[in-house]
């Protein structure tokens, strides 16, 4: 599946996930998601492996040099349960204002309780001001040594189990941009009865996750617990988001993943009056689709999060071309297949423990975390001028696309991690991908849609658009998808990226006839046996 020695030992360990009983099977996936319980076992399992090491830098005692690996180890899990994916790679999201911007002293704090197993938090929203980070109710008033907290904040991961809470507070004798500061707050060192914690909060998704709010009451916080500088919150915040948008979309790939797993073979099994459903054209053309926007989001996951340690400025757009694009792919997919499936995806017995509609539920919320498709469409929306920078060199981004890919250690590489996009060497080498496009057989259609593309782009770059229309919505996602198109036409293998350049820009058109086949017999063929690591069914 993947180059990651770590992610491999990990899948191996994890063993066999169609076993009745025992954590990380579909089976206690299901038993969890049916009863909205903490997958404790599972976690467990995770912990005693070393999983937590993962999300901690090596340079803090860690084994965390690589955010490619980080995904590779975090898709193994989602593809057995995406809740308990979200909350074991969680200490790593909820750290990263800690690893950007921390003291040495936090930074070390943060890693040693997150390498013993404790949980952590990141609270940026409010019950009434949703993501609107900068109205704010939660007030933090500057006192001798320290700030009073008061106020709530709501929709927060393990906020009840957690040790370190990331929290976003506005300071009320200030205004703007700079009213805001990022406090490390360490809850075992709260004042007693200065805070509450709020009633667990249901959800559709990812149900055995441990969501709520929290209440401060005249909390007093040490000064100590600034993270970065005063003031300097909003940038940190969005700096923090920008590498939680690019990694945390990947998860979505091991829910796609078993998806269609669970769907080939459940049609493979499944007997209509001509035959086995697998062999009806329409279901071959469903499942090579799939198995087809699985590559390309794949490919566009690991771009990238490459971007982000190899060209950390492109990374405001990188990840919300990452942010958007990916968990798109997976949600639309499997919500078709779902339409395949019929009726029987919905039962909870028999095939894989019943467990596509949870897949499906699962990805719907990964769309939504850090941000809805609106505002990252938005957000690229408002960058597309950066299309206009002359002089722009494509073989920047050289590195990105080679098969072996060697980044400064994490979080190092993020040095120049900024908020916005001045450049785009990817979008640059436009003109360059449609070339080798063109030396390849049947590629020229693929071709033309890239260059067509990428002239529709650059006018859409030399217009005044606002971001949060309509027209700016759908510049977002024409530059999402051709930013992608590029990704994939550079380091795709070459008997489908054509065929994935196509798919990206013209969404919901079939692949021609000799593609499918040539997408479902290959598909077919990994899906024939039976091991830990393919996560298939005996034939």
């Amino acid at each position: 599946m993947n180059r990651f020695p770590a992610a491999e030992e990990l899948e191996s360990t994890l063993g066999d996930p169609h076993r009745p009983t025992g954590p990380l099977t579909f089976g206690a996936a299901m038993a969890g998601d049916h009863a909205e319980r903490w997958p404790h076992s599972s976690l467990d399992r995770l912990r005693a492996w070393g999983y937590p090491a993962h999300l901690v830098p090596a340079s803090l005692g860690g084994r965390l040099t690589s955010l490619e690996e980080l995904l590779a180890v975090g898709r193994v899990v989602a593809r057995r349960d995406p809740t308990v994916a979200v909350i074991a790679n969680s200490p790593w999201a909820s750290g990263t204002p800690v690893w950007l911007a921390g003291t040495p002293a936090q930074q070390r704090e943060y890693a040693d309780a997150v390498l013993r197993g404790q949980w952590m938090s990141l609270a940026l929203t409010e019950f009434d001001k949703g993501a609107d980070l900068l109205s704010s109710d939660l007030t933090a008033r500057r006192v001798s040594g320290g700030y009073v907290l008061d106020g709530a904040k709501w929709v927060i991961n393990n906020i009840r189990l957690a040790r370190f809470v990331c929290l976003l507070v506005r300071e009320p004798s200030l205004t703007g941009l700079r009213s805001l500061t990022l406090l490390l707050v360490d809850m075992e060192r709260l004042p007693a009865g200065s805070y509450e914690l709020l009633p667990r909060i249901h959800t559709h998704g990812i149900r055995g996750a441990d969501i709520a709010g929290m209440r401060f009451l005249n909390a007093f916080v040490p000064s100590s617990a600034v993270l970065g500088r005063p003031g300097r919150g909003l940038d940190l915040t969005i700096r923090s988001l920008i590498t939680i948008r690019t990694l945390v979309p990947g998860l979505s790939l091991g829910a796609f993943d078993t998806g269609l797993r669970c769907a080939f073979d459940v049609l493979r099994h499944r007997h209509v009056r001509q035959g086995r459903a697998i062999d009806l054209p329409h279901v071959r053309a469903e499942l090579a689709a799939a198995d087809l926007d699985l590559r390309v989001a794949e490919t566009l996951a690991t771009c990238c999060v490459r971007i982000l340690q190899h060209l950390p400025a492109l990374a405001p757009v990188a990840s919300a071309v990452a942010k958007y694009l990916v968990p798109h792919l997976a949600e639309q997919r499997l919500r078709r297949l779902a339409g395949v499936l019929g009726a029987r995806y919905l039962l909870r017995q028999d095939h894989w423990y019943g467990i596509y509609d949870k897949l499906v539920r699962d990805t719907r919320l990964f769309s939504l975390f850090d941000g809805s498709e609106p505002v990252v469409l938005s957000s690229l929306a408002a960058q597309v001028s950066c299309l206009t920078e002359p002089g722009v060199d494509p073989r920047a981004a050289d590195e990105v696309f080679q098969p072996a890919f060697a980044p400064p250690p994490y979080p190092s590489g993020l040095a120049a991690l900024g908020t916005a996009s001045d450049f785009d060497p990817v979008t640059a080498g436009l003109d360059g991908a449609c070339a080798d496009l063109e030396r390849e057989a049947g590629s020229a259609r693929a071709a033309a849609l890239l260059r067509q593309a990428g002239r529709d782009l650059l006018a859409d770059a030399h217009r005044d658009v606002d971001p949060r229309s309509e027209d700016g919505l759908r510049v977002g996602e024409r530059y999402a998808r051709t930013f992608a198109a590029v990704c994939l036409a550079r380091s795709g293998p070459a008997h489908w990226r054509a065929a994935g350049v196509e798919s990206l820009l013209r969404p919901g058109a079939p692949p021609r006839r000799e593609t499918t086949e040539s997408l479902f017999l290959d598909l077919a063929m990994r899906h024939a046996g039976r091991s830990a690591l393919s996560l298939s069914r005996p034939a």
